[in-house]
């Protein structure tokens, strides 16, 4: 099963469309682009670490998609992860429930099967459920820093 969590938040749903794209250096980690159209690409680093997105889908306010073009992972103590998040897909889905605004996540392609999931299951957990919900609910996230 591929990772995927949900949350609510009492921002709106542009806002909430705004930080992820726009804003994913306020809430994940180092960009080199922020995305505003269908076709962008942005870079996230971490450390040794790159990923790099193609946008997919693009529906304002409703849903993206990113999809991973390079992956150039590298952590200690994990073997043969560099390219595992190579051709994954990250899908946001952006809901009004009532009040709130749901947004759910799911990494299409993360699954138990890949030598990175404990770890990178327990970081996307870290930045979106509490980075992500943050930077939603004051105005400050924790993304990573070097």
């Amino acid at each position: 099963m591929d990772y995927q969590t949900s949350f609510l938040t009492s921002n709106d749903r542009r806002n909430s469309f705004d930080a992820i794209t726009k804003g994913i250096d306020k809430w994940w980690g180092k960009v080199d682009n922020s995305v505003g159209k269908l076709g962008d690409e942005f870079s996230i680093f971490f450390g040794n670490t790159e990923w790099r997105f193609k946008i997919t889908q693009y529906l304002p306010y409703e849903k993206v998609k990113w999809k991973c073009i390079k992956a150039n992972h590298v952590h200690d103590g994990l073997q043969n992860i560099q390219e595992e998040w190579l051709h994954t897909e990250v899908e946001w889905d952006i809901k009004q429930a009532e009040e709130k605004t749901k947004i759910t996540i799911t990494h299409n392609g993360l699954n138990n099967q890949l030598n990175c999931y404990e770890v990178c299951k327990s970081g996307w957990d870290y930045f979106l459920l509490s980075s992500l919900k943050d930077y939603l609910e004051m105005g400050k996230g924790t993304p990573h820093s070097e």
